[in-house]
């Protein structure tokens, strides 16, 4: 069948129109994943990295600690680092929680007596993104540590057994990071990206 002179073209605006609506999403979308796994790996790291410093003796209560881990280890990751707090704040786009646990034994003869208790915790970023659900202490002093952690019976955390088994007398550090992908997403097809990973030493 011949086509005529003014058909010439429609094979190829019918393509256009095909790929602006099927291709582009996918590509579109094919992207933004790739980007949110890249991230996903780079709060996997530095919630590990930052575990592993608080171990090994690292003050995340001083804001020079709290600005290394926002600007240099959760680059590109919008972590704000606190204003001379350990409690975070409610703008970006991240948060670190630091606990270290404690489990006491039963010969210490406080009301905390053979429980597994949060002895210091620090928020870095936006506190509004996660709360750790390992203990919920009534106060806690400007170096992250918790106060009266034998007897505050908000501290106990008997519930980390379901992440790690402390022996009694035994300390656990543990790092949370909860961060949402806010810049990324294709309207309608993608929403709510994010990465959260949990460390334990």
């Amino acid at each position: 069948m011949c086509r005529t002179r003014n058909e010439k073209g429609n094979v190829q605006i019918e393509f256009v129109l095909v790929a602006s609506f099927f291709f582009v999403p996918l590509i579109l979308g094919m992207i933004t994943l790739g980007i949110a796994l890249v991230r996903n790996f780079q709060v996997n790291q530095l919630t590990r990295d930052v575990g592993h410093m608080m171990a090994k003796g690292v003050d995340f209560s001083q804001q020079a600690n709290q600005n290394l881990a926002a600007n240099d280890l959760a680059n590109g990751l919008s972590l704000q680092a606190n204003s001379g707090n350990v409690t975070g704040s409610a703008s970006g786009n991240g948060v670190l929680v630091l606990s270290t646990f404690e489990s006491l034994t039963s010969a210490c003869g406080c009301t905390n007596a053979g429980h597994v208790v949060v002895v210091t915790r620090i928020v870095i970023g936006n506190n509004t993104l996660y709360t750790s659900p390992f203990g919920n202490p009534a106060s806690i002093d400007a170096s992250g540590n918790v106060q009266n952690y034998t007897t505050d019976t908000g501290a106990q955390a008997d519930n980390i057994s379901s992440v790690i088994a402390i022996a009694s007398g035994g300390l656990a550090y543990m790092s949370e990071g909860d961060f949402a992908f806010r810049d990324l997403g294709v309207v309608g097809f993608i929403a709510n990206l994010g990465a959260f990973n949990r460390a334990v030493f």
